[in-house]
């Protein structure tokens, strides 16, 4: 449920900057990993350095595309077959279209059980700054 509502945070609004994703995933350095992984879910990978560093590492966070609304129509008809005319109000729906997960990945290091920092890559990382 958590990562549904941040996951829906992120998504919110036209103003979505890489800026306010950085500020977002700012919020969660210092948690400790089990509260990063409460929050955003499983992390799509987990590994370690041969040096002792810990990294967990999340796919297609950021802002997903719109969804196309519903639309309603109004038309108008012309001169018929017969000399007939015609009007006509529908209302339409659209069909949803496929969004592609965005370009996004955030791999977030975990020193002594709690999240040390964190790097993003990708043009989807985007986010409404946190209020």
């Amino acid at each position: 449920m958590r990562a549904f509502l941040l996951l829906a945070a992120l998504g919110l609004g036209a103003c979505a900057t890489t800026a306010g994703f950085d500020a977002r995933m700012q919020a969660l350095v210092g948690l400790p990993e089990g509260d990063l992984v409460q929050t955003l879910g499983v992390p799509e990978a987990d590994f370690t350095t041969p040096e002792g560093r810990r990294f967990l590492q999340y796919e297609r966070l950021g802002r997903r595309a719109p969804e196309t609304p519903a639309v309603i129509g109004f038309g108008v008809g012309g001169f018929g077959w017969r000399g007939g005319y015609g009007s006509g109000v529908g209302i339409g729906t659209s069909f949803p279209v496929y969004s592609a997960p965005p370009d996004c990945r955030v791999t977030f290091e975990v020193r002594q059980g709690r999240v040390a920092g964190f790097s993003r890559a990708g043009t989807g990382c985007l986010a409404v700054p946190p209020d």
